[in-house]
């Protein structure tokens, strides 16, 4: 009775690679994040709603995107995307 697990084995490893190789066609977060960028780049001049290729990112990290883009709409960030409070300030400072 004991050979029968262990014929067993071999099979329940087969099924859990099988279930394992299945998940792995779901794009990573960082994917998932490129997209949402994108999708939010391409929607029309004020439309604020949340495009479905953002759906699985968190609201966290939507919204700092959606910061990001404000930032670099305004050209407050730099060649590298990184924020430039001199650009910012240059902005503020400016008088009609």
């Amino acid at each position: 009775m004991q050979a029968r697990p262990l014929r067993l084995a071999p099979v329940v490893l087969l099924c859990a690679a099988a279930l394992t190789a299945c998940g792995s066609d779901r794009p990573d977060y960082d994917d998932i994040a490129r997209d949402c960028a994108k999708a939010v780049k391409a929607r029309a001049e004020g439309d604020e709603n949340k495009p479905a290729a953002c759906e699985d990112l968190s609201e966290d990290d939507y919204v700092a995107l959606l910061a990001s883009k404000t930032m670099d709409d305004l050209g407050w960030l730099d060649d590298d995307g990184d924020f430039d409070p001199d650009r910012m300030l240059s902005d503020v400072q400016e008088t009609p």
